[in-house]
């Protein structure tokens, strides 16, 4: 009985929150499945495994949380994108490169992409105007990208709206903590081939080079599930007359 209350303790001690990102990450977890307004630092301090007093040593108060992970969520993200959209790659290649980094911030941060996505409603006027400046740039962004991809392979314009197809993409990759799995059937280069596909309908040649390599890869997983030849069973009967 000793043991087992001992690694009770180990067990409880292991999973406690001992930084402020851990505190803020307990905090979206509660968010997200309790929802900001109904949630209370009592419920944040038992999802971090720390007492009342303790958690107020790592934060300030409830909106200060959700303040954070719009932080979490916009800053990283930002200077991301600004390094792709100002390198030397093509068009092509960035609006290639963009699109997986939705993916992978989408799937790595998904529990304050969930909240913050969520919560727009209940972030102080100040973080909720910088939070929608802050998704206008990446939208003006992304359209300036596709439309210097259409002048670039000489694509009729006149057709698409660039601001349209940006606001479309970006409202679909933002979303993706709503029903994506990166550990399903489909993997996020999956994933992210498949979208490539999608928009080079609007774009043409927008998945040139990619939807070969997942053809590819496709094959090879295929390969690998087909069963081998059947192992020869060896002949036990007895030789003897």
């Amino acid at each position: 009985m000793r043991e087992i209350r001992q690694r009770r303790a180990w067990t409880m001690a292991r999973q406690r929150a001992t930084t402020t990102d851990e505190i803020v990450e307990a905090a979206a977890r509660v968010f997200e499945t309790k929802g900001y307004r109904a949630s209370t630092i009592d419920d944040i301090c038992t999802e971090a495994g720390v007492s009342r007093p303790t958690i107020y040593k790592y934060i300030d108060s409830k909106p200060w949380l959700l303040d954070q992970m719009v932080a979490l969520v916009t800053e990283e993200l930002g200077e991301q994108l600004d390094s792709i959209l100002g390198g030397p790659l093509s068009a092509r290649e960035k609006l290639q490169a963009v699109v997986r980094l939705h993916i992978s911030a989408a799937t790595r941060k998904r529990v304050y992409y969930a909240t913050v996505w969520a919560e727009q409603t209940e972030l102080t006027p100040e973080s909720l105007a910088n939070f929608r400046a802050w998704s206008h740039t990446v939208t003006q962004g992304f359209a300036e990208l596709l439309a210097d991809y259409a002048e670039t392979e000489g694509l009729r314009t006149t057709t698409l709206d660039a601001t349209v197809l940006a606001n479309l993409t970006l409202t679909m990759l933002t979303s993706l903590f709503r029903w994506y799995d990166p550990l399903g059937q489909t993997s996020p280069e999956d994933l992210s081939a498949q979208i490539l596909t999608m928009l080079s309908g609007p774009l043409p040649g927008l998945d040139d080079g990619v939807a070969t390599a997942l053809s590819r890869d496709r094959g090879r997983a295929m390969r690998l599930d087909e069963p081998g030849p059947a192992a020869v069973k060896p002949d036990t009967r007895s030789r003897h007359p």
